[in-house]
């Protein structure tokens, strides 16, 4: 059976290697449109002032000899303490549970309160402590105010030294698979 390749290829691995990366850009851009819409959400509609919406948050990840950077898309502030870390991803919100929980657990001396995970159309918001979903849907993203109730009532955590290296490992074999296309790599 002879494979017919498309048109201004001689080579199949250069054209898959092509349609993989039109399909990366792809991606890129509508991730690029997903982040500009949450940040609009953020201020228009959550009540959040720009300057407590720190955007592209990244730092350093050290695991043994290796270092890597890491990010978070959004990092909400108030009273100076970093209260909720949110990613944007294209596609299935519950594969990202896990990365969202180490990037909220490491991003900070403390543990960030609430990590969220969202596409731009549903959202889920965790329990950093916990792990566990506690509200799904965007609407259910805490506004400003709800987010200065809440405050009250959390306690910033340090995690333990033992889950550090553990939470590290995580997130650097998240970022490592391209589970995310958040830095624009």
């Amino acid at each position: 059976m002879e494979i017919k390749l498309p048109e201004g290829f001689d080579n199949r691995g250069k054209a898959i290697e092509s349609l993989i990366q039109k399909e990366f850009e792809a991606a890129e851009s509508e991730l690029s449109i997903i982040k500009e819409g949450i940040e609009k959400f953020l201020l228009n509609n959550k009540g959040y002032l720009s300057d407590e919406v720190e955007k592209n948050a990244k730092f350093e990840l050290v695991v043994g000899d290796e270092k890597a950077m890491s990010c978070a898309d959004f990092i909400i502030k108030l009273n100076n303490r970093r209260l909720m870390l949110i990613k944007c991803f294209v596609g299935a919100l519950a594969s990202r549970e896990r990365q969202v929980i180490a990037c909220a657990r490491l991003i900070d001396s403390y543990q960030i309160p609430f990590a969220i995970v969202t596409d731009g159309n549903h959202a889920e918001v965790l329990d950093t402590l916990t792990g566990k979903v506690i509200r799904e849907g965007i609407e259910k993203i805490p506004s400003r105010e709800e987010l200065l109730m809440l405050m009250e009532q959390v306690e910033l955590k340090e995690l333990s030294p033992n889950r550090i290296e553990k939470e590290k490992r995580i997130l650097l074999a998240f970022d490592a698979i391209k589970c995310s296309i958040n830095s624009g790599e």
